[in-house]
């Protein structure tokens, strides 16, 4: 007796899979869902990039709203609607921007006056400090420091020129035109406006965003996303308020230690402190620089060395295990390799982004790394142990 012949297979159904064209190599429907999302993403990003100069105001309304978005939230939780906490927070900015247009700007001003004042006494005392030893240089080392000063001079007088011309075409840029002043003007306006229509409709944008997100994939990504929010938003909130409190610490203790234009060296480096290791180069050296031409003192000196020496105690002992935690765990290597890259690559714009994208990244090196230890590409035939995958 013959054996029966296996039944063959059920057919796939019709639907289950496509090919992107007639006769073309079958795909499964995942692959759709997976090009029609990245598509739409890739899509989207090449429009902004295309017309920055018009969704620049939409994005930097987004970008503010994101960040207040928590402050508003906390009012809606305590009964109040989110169009109060709007208001009550675009109040206190108004009240920030009239305090430091009433109150540092002019202090700002009179330093910076005083200190025009004073450059040509500046100059004399550099001449007279350093004349004499330029003179025993020179009378030393005559062919070097000829050759020296050839060079320099060659080197100014051939970069001068390309430094003026850019700038004077970045000025002509900015005001030859009626309708390049009119738009800067309009950003400055709608800036504002989309700010609080965005933060008013944070959430509808959120649900929004997370619809488009297919279904099969969407548990996952949100749960990345979420880890991605926590170490971007914990930074870039966290780091603005640790770079406004260093800005009043180090500007009230320069004006204190008698520091030419100290109240905006001080506020300038505080600012700068959003790039990681910034404020030292935009407030030490020159602090230290305009000190010892206006005192000549070594105590002076040592009370500047001493006002940047507690702000970065304050900064590493109080503000940060207080404000960002373990926000963006980021090994300190990891953080300049970041700022390196991002301001080699895109300038200032690329630092200030570095470390927030660092952060993201990490979250996701940080499950593939997971996903590799659980592949039989890393056990083998051993199974891995549970503590493995969890380091």
């Amino acid at each position: 007796m013959s054996e029966a012949p296996p039944p063959p297979p059920a057919p796939e159904p019709a639907e289950a899979r496509r090919s992107l064209w007639p006769g073309g190599p079958e795909l499964d429907p995942a692959w759709f869902r997976l090009l029609f999302f990245f598509g739409g993403l890739a899509l989207a990003l090449v429009v902004v990039i295309r017309f920055d100069k018009i969704f620049f105001p939409l994005l930097t309304g987004l970008a503010i709203a994101y960040l207040f978005d928590p402050a508003v939230s906390w009012f809606e939780r305590h009964g109040r609607s989110r169009s109060f906490g709007v208001l009550m927070i675009v109040l206190a900015m108004l009240l920030a921007a009239a305090g430091f247009l009433f109150y540092v700007v002019p202090a700002v001003s009179d330093q910076v006056a005083r200190l025009g004042e004073r450059l040509p006494q500046y100059r004399a005392q550099v001449e007279h400090q350093f004349g004499p030893w330029l003179e025993r240089l020179e009378a030393r080392y005559p062919e070097e420091f000829a050759k020296v000063q050839a060079k320099a001079r060659a080197a100014l007088e051939e970069n001068l020129p390309d430094l003026a011309g850019a700038a004077g075409a970045w000025l002509g840029k900015l005001f030859g035109s009626l309708l390049h002043v009119v738009l800067v003007v309009l950003n400055l306006v709608f800036i504002p406006v989309f700010t609080f229509y965005l933060l008013v409709d944070f959430p509808k944008i959120k649900r929004g965003a997370r619809e488009l997100i297919p279904l099969p994939y969407r548990p996952m990504v949100l749960d990345r996303l979420a880890e991605v929010d926590r170490a971007i938003a914990g930074f870039v909130r966290g780091q603005l308020t640790i770079a406004v409190i260093l800005a009043v610490v180090n500007a009230v203790g320069l004006a204190l230690a008698g520091v030419p234009i100290g109240i905006a060296i001080g506020l300038a480096a505080g600012l700068a402190n959003f790039i990681p290791y910034m404020s030292l180069i935009v407030g030490l050296a020159p602090a230290l620089l305009l000190s010892w031409v206006e005192h000549q003192s070594l105590a002076r000196l040592g009370a500047v060395v001493l006002v940047f020496t507690l702000g970065h105690m304050l900064e590493s002992l109080v503000l940060q295990p207080r404000i960002l935690g373990r926000s963006v765990d980021l090994h300190p290597v990891w953080v300049l390799l970041a700022v390196l890259a991002g301001g080699s690559l895109f300038g200032l714009i690329g630092m200030l982004v570095a470390v927030p994208t660092a952060a993201a990244i990490q979250v996701f090196v940080r499950h593939w790394i997971k996903l590799y230890k659980a592949s039989r590409i890393y056990t083998g035939d051993v199974p891995a142990a549970p503590a493995e995958l969890g380091d």
